[in-house]
């Protein structure tokens, strides 16, 4: 008898803990924000961008961009509680420089404009230059 009691604790704590028999409810408030980069000059801009990565053990995360002229690049995608300014979510944003365009500087929560896809999930977007 204790030990079928025991095993049905057992597996009823692992599905538990896994979210398979009951599932966490709190995952239906984080929505996927998506940060975009847009290029509005006529150059490509290379940059280079670093995030934190979840489970922080892994440590930062740091990725090479290359951004066409006229178009954007999608640079993250995560899905957080609470919103905050998008900016703090780059833990480092280096822009190669480039003599021939006009460069903003995505650590003024202003260069970020906030929008909505077709989902009703945020969006970001930074304009990186013009």
């Amino acid at each position: 008898m204790k030990k079928s009691i025991i095993i049905i604790l057992l597996i009823s704590y692992t599905l538990t803990s896994c979210g398979i028999l009951i599932p966490f409810p709190e995952r239906k408030n984080y929505p996927t924000t998506t940060f975009y980069v847009k290029n509005n000059s006529n150059e490509t801009i290379n940059f280079s961008s670093s995030v934190i990565v979840f489970p922080m053990s892994r440590g930062p995360l740091t990725r090479n961009f290359s951004v066409r002229p006229k178009d954007s690049i999608l640079t993250r995608q995560v899905e957080f509680k609470r919103a905050t300014e998008p900016q703090k979510w780059f833990l480092e944003f280096k822009i190669l420089p480039n003599d021939n365009v006009k460069i903003f500087d995505p650590n003024k929560p202003e260069n970020w404009k906030k929008g909505i896809n077709t989902k009703g999930k945020p969006i970001y977007t930074f304009t990186i230059a013009e």
